[in-house]
């Protein structure tokens, strides 16, 4: 009787358990919960960092446009300021709800080592243009805005329906909509210099397509190739 006990109760204690799996892994989830995509196969992040990148432009180039140069570098040089204090502040893991929620809801992979990077160079290439061309808004009208818009209209069209690569993360699709949208960008601001439009829509594309940062560098470039454009 004891030895018919003993055997029940070694096989109770010998009896494995059952393995749950681990369900807190975030490595599991669909990457589509991480990173949200439209039908189109645009990331939702990129759609965000390009309408606030749009927004933000216009309301600088409506500042320039209705205040003049000498004021507009006075109010990007408040806001680098506050963007530089803002970006430190993040990166420091100081928690601000509001600003740190949009900044981690736009930036990418390579820019969270410096929050607010793009937003931060481009505002430093507004002012180096503002301050050169101060006297000549208009070539500064047009270098900002062809940064403005042919950038966002390039990352939309190539990420939503680019097919073919033509370098790194460039496509041909991405790279003629640039081109097409900084050559009209800059004939709005001389209509009758289609030649000057179709040169600036031309080194615009091509310093988008180098390894370059284009808020840095296309509104500094294309300025400079406008006014060395109409020396001739």
């Amino acid at each position: 009787m004891h030895k018919n006990q003993n055997n029940k109760n070694s096989k109770k204690i010998l009896k494995p358990k059952k393995v749950i799996p681990n369900t807190t892994n975030t490595k599991s989830y669909p990457q589509t919960k991480l990173h949200p995509t439209l039908p189109i196969g645009l990331p939702l992040s990129e759609l965000k960092r390009k309408i606030i990148h749009i927004l933000f432009g216009i309301f600088f180039i409506s500042l320039i446009y209705f205040l003049g140069t000498e004021t507009s570098l006075k109010v990007l040089g408040a806001c680098l300021s506050l963007g530089v204090i803002i970006s430190l502040i993040i990166k420091k893991g100081i928690n601000i709800p509001f600003l740190k929620k949009i900044v981690e809801s736009v930036e990418r992979e390579n820019e969270k080592i410096f929050p607010g990077k793009a937003a931060v160079y481009f505002f430093i290439s507004a002012i180096i243009v503002l301050f050169i061309f101060k006297d000549n808004p208009q070539i500064a009208l047009a270098a900002l805005s062809v940064e403005i818009f042919a950038d966002a209209a390039a990352a939309l069209v190539g990420m939503s329906f680019g097919k073919t690569r033509i370098y790194r993360k460039k496509t041909l699709e991405g790279t003629f909509t640039c081109l097409v949208v900084a050559t009209v960008t800059t004939w709005y601001f001389f209509p009758i210099l289609p030649l000057l439009a179709i040169f600036a829509g031309i080194i615009a594309t091509i310093v988008e397509v180098l390894p370059l940062d284009d808020n840095l560098w296309v509104p500094l470039i294309t300025a400079t190739a406008i006014k060395a454009a109409l020396m001739f």
